[in-house]
């Protein structure tokens, strides 16, 4: 008896528990028709930000060797890159390839970009000033130079879905003493709400 007892006082649980009864319905007769059952769903789509330069996992490489010669070295005339190494898909001559994703809504994503070090440097105390790396974009983020910013919109229904290439080039603005100069510039996205 006592088991029995426990089977009933577990059954009436199990169907006073809410969302516990399955949705269903019964028609009896030829071509008679149940009523509509329900299914219900929930779908959660994170909010996030992916910023992404060149080839994926690999850092891009931009070099300005072949086109600075002795008749053009610090004229003025700026010098596009000659070779990006793991520039991207589909990235031509002196293009890096960008991709830029956000779902997350607010009113903008700010790109900054900031040189490390002060300057490029030669290894023997020369140095290049970031500034004098700049260039142009296809597509809608435009190319910042080192210790400037570029603000991408939030369009209107809150997604910016955005692939282009940032083109490089050397502003050749000064004669500088011959040498490799190297450094790096990063670039942050950061979405503002």
């Amino acid at each position: 008896m006592k088991t029995k007892v426990r089977a009933l006082a577990a059954l009436a649980a199990i169907l006073a528990a809410p969302g516990a009864m399955a949705d269903s319905d019964t028609c009896t007769g030829s071509g008679c028709s149940t009523a509509p059952i329900a299914v219900d769903f929930s779908i959660t789509i994170p909010a996030f930000l992916r910023f992404q330069l060149g080839q994926d996992g690999l850092v891009p490489e931009v070099q300005f060797n072949g086109g600075i010669t002795a008749a053009n070295v610090g004229n003025g005339t700026p010098i596009p890159a000659d070779t990006v190494q793991n520039a991207g898909s589909g990235a031509n001559g002196n293009q890096v390839r960008y991709e830029l994703v956000s779902n997350a809504g607010g009113t903008d994503v700010t790109i900054s970009a900031a040189g490390v070090g002060s300057d490029l440097t030669d290894g023997s105390g020369n140095t290049i000033p970031y500034t004098e790396i700049g260039g142009s974009s296809t597509g809608a983020v435009a190319l910042p130079i080192a210790g400037s910013q570029t603000v991408v919109p939030m369009p209107a229904g809150g997604v910016i879905n955005e692939t282009g290439y940032w083109a490089y080039t050397f502003a050749n603005s000064t004669l500088y003493p011959s040498g490799t100069y190297t450094g790096t510039i990063r670039y942050t996205a950061t979405h503002n709400p």
